[in-house]
């Protein structure tokens, strides 16, 4: 590990900018209990009623999602690949989330709700499905958070930074969360990336984790050239309706079709197989791996292909309620999206405690 890459890092991944930073946040304390919040999980698909996999969609709490799918396996016998999620959870927080259990055909929907009773979930659904739930498999999730310990004007404070989001979208930035405790996950990505070779799942993740934070600079890079709310010459923009990408040439036509939400501009996630943006898009681009000394090839060996994420959230269902124990903020997010990067905007505060 070289500790002057982990440091420029963090120095470079340091105060994430604000869309809202001429706005007075409301300050106020992020699940001050469990039940404060609250995450619902949607799949992009139904199962379909048949075949080899029985989808548990259940409600817990104090479980995090790796001990959840162990005591589910522990219930059938089973482990390992035979069980299945399409994303983790918190721990510390009420969450409704699916798993998928490799079971055999003879055994019934009834003999499975037997198996699961003796478990501490709240089991709402089980039905079969042909296929095993993925990593990823997870279209969006539904949060109710509510924020205790306010400002006094926190409602009308609160009802200034909303409208402000709902104007110019949201930064897709990585949460915290995602980097550990310190930023210590930067230490271990570095140490990774220096080697250059990812032994084992977990160093895999390590490879992720210096992705997201490349991410994070060329958005704060990005945010900082006043360029957040605007197409530039080459961005590699994504149709929100497809999902269908493309590189912008028509400048003007683009700016349009990003006005009225039809596309937005996406960023790298670094790997070998990363489609670029074009002109002067990749060459910002291009600039944020120079600047730490890397190159796509060096994700090769690392088995990191890349990809792109967007850079802009918008935020149309959000929608915040006055509860006795302070605001309650309701809003989804697809799936990869962080709601710390929603709350931070209000609080103007910063906690790993979220998802």
């Amino acid at each position: 590990m070289t500790p002057s890459l982990s440091q420029d890092l963090k120095t470079a991944m340091a105060d994430l900018p604000f869309v809202s930073s001429d706005l007075p946040g409301i300050g106020g304390v992020i699940k001050a209990v469990p039940e404060h919040f609250k995450v619902e999980e949607t799949l992009p698909y139904e199962p379909c009623g048949e075949g080899e996999h029985v989808f548990v969609k259940l409600r817990r709490q104090g479980w995090n999602t790796m001990d959840v799918a162990h005591a589910l396996g522990e219930a059938f016998g089973i482990g390992g690949a035979d069980i299945g999620w399409g994303g983790r959870k918190d721990k510390n927080a009420v969450t409704t989330q699916t798993f998928s259990l490799h079971l055999p055909m003879t055994m019934g929907i009834s003999d499975v709700a037997a198996g699961l009773k003796t478990l501490p979930f709240e089991i709402l659904e089980l039905k079969r499905h042909g296929n095993k739930l993925k990593t990823g498999h997870v279209a969006a999730n539904r949060f109710s958070i509510i924020l205790t310990e306010t400002d006094p004007q926190a409602w009308t404070k609160a009802a200034a930074i909303e409208d402000r989001l709902r104007q110019t979208g949201l930064p897709n930035f990585y949460g915290e969360q995602r980097f550990g405790h310190e930023l210590r996950n930067i230490d271990r990505a570095a140490g990774v990336m220096t080697r250059g070779k990812a032994r084992g799942r977990q160093e895999g993740f390590w490879v992720s984790v210096m992705q997201s934070a490349l991410f994070n600079i060329w958005l704060k890079e990005r945010m900082a050239r006043a360029a957040f709310n605007t197409i530039i010459p080459g961005d590699l923009a994504k149709k929100t309706d497809t999902g269908g990408m493309f590189v912008v040439d028509d400048l003007d036509e683009a700016m349009q079709r990003f006005a009225t939400r039809q596309i937005v501009y996406t960023g790298p996630i670094f790997g070998h197989k990363m489609r670029p943006a074009g002109g002067q898009a990749e060459e910002y681009e291009r600039r944020i791996l120079k600047r730490f000394g890397f190159s796509p090839d060096m994700f090769k060996p690392l088995r990191a292909a890349g990809s792109r994420r967007s850079a802009i959230i918008y935020l149309d269902d959000l929608t915040i309620d006055r509860v006795p124990e302070g605001l309650r903020f309701t809003f989804s997010l697809p799936s990869g999206a962080y709601a710390t990067n929603v709350l931070r905007e209000f609080t103007r505060t910063v906690t790993d405690q979220t998802v």
